[in-house]
Formats: structure tokens, C-alpha cells, sequence
């Protein structure tokens, strides 16, 4: 399951469980509506109860994580919070294919300061 949360121009998407095709499907809904609404957004990724994924919703996000690459750049801040320590390599990686974006991998115990990270403007911190 993902449940997406809308405030202001910062998307909190939590993960719980396993993720099936159907829950990319509407988070992809979510964020083109919020595209429409914002000029730019923040987004905090919880993934602190996220078990798996299924090989049908692995495929579903590829696939649609390609027709959001022309908005990628209206992405100012990822919050990643997990305690596993391969989030933040994987981040890593994707960091040169969102250079205008800030990425910061926050623990669990660290939730409410990712949250506050998030929501910030890159010129504030």
C-alpha cells in the first residue's frame, strides 16, 4: 500500500507492506494532480513499513516514472526515510539525474526532522 499525503507544496508518500501495481497506479495520480496545482514540490518517501513489491508494480513504476522524467526537474527536495542503509546508495545514484533536486536519507527516529527538511525551501536551510 502507498498512502499519499498533500500539504502545501510537500507530498508525503508512506509505504506499508507489500506494494502492488494498483498502488503505483494511483500514487502516479496523485502527483500529476499535485503537478497541476504547484510549480515545484517536495517530497517525503516513507518507507519505514515497506516489506516488498510485486514484479507487476516494479514494472508499472518504470513505467511510469518515465512519463514524469519532464518533471522530475519541478522537484526540489526528497526525504527518504528508512533505516536500511541501501536507500541512500540507491539515492546516490539517482542523484545525477535530478541535479536540481536535494536528496537526504533520514532514519526513522527521524521522521518528524525529515518531514521539517522537506517542506523547507533550498534557500532556507
Amino acid at each position: 500500500m502507498i498512502d499519499t499525503k498533500l500539504i502545501g507544496t510537500t507530498m508525503t508518500l508512506t509505504l506499508d507492506g507489500v506494494v502492488e501495481a494498483q498502488d503505483v497506479r494511483a500514487t502516479h495520480e496523485a502527483l500529476e494532480t499535485a503537478f497541476l496545482g504547484q510549480s515545484n514540490l517536495n517530497l517525503v518517501v516513507d518507507m519505514s513499513d515497506w516489506t516488498d513489491m510485486t514484479e507487476d508494480a516494479i514494472h508499472e513504476d518504470m513505467a511510469l516514472e518515465l512519463k514524469l522524467l519532464g518533471k522530475l526537474g519541478r522537484i526540489d527536495r526528497i526525504a527518504l526515510i528508512s533505516d536500511k542503509n541501501w536507500i541512500g546508495a540507491v539515492a546516490n545514484l539517482f542523484e545525477p539525474w535530478l541535479p536540481g533536486t536535494e536528496m537526504c536519507r533520514f532514519t526513522t527516529a527521524a521522521r518528524d526532522e525529515a518531514q521539517t527538511w522537506a517542506m523547507h525551501k533550498k534557500d532556507a536551510a
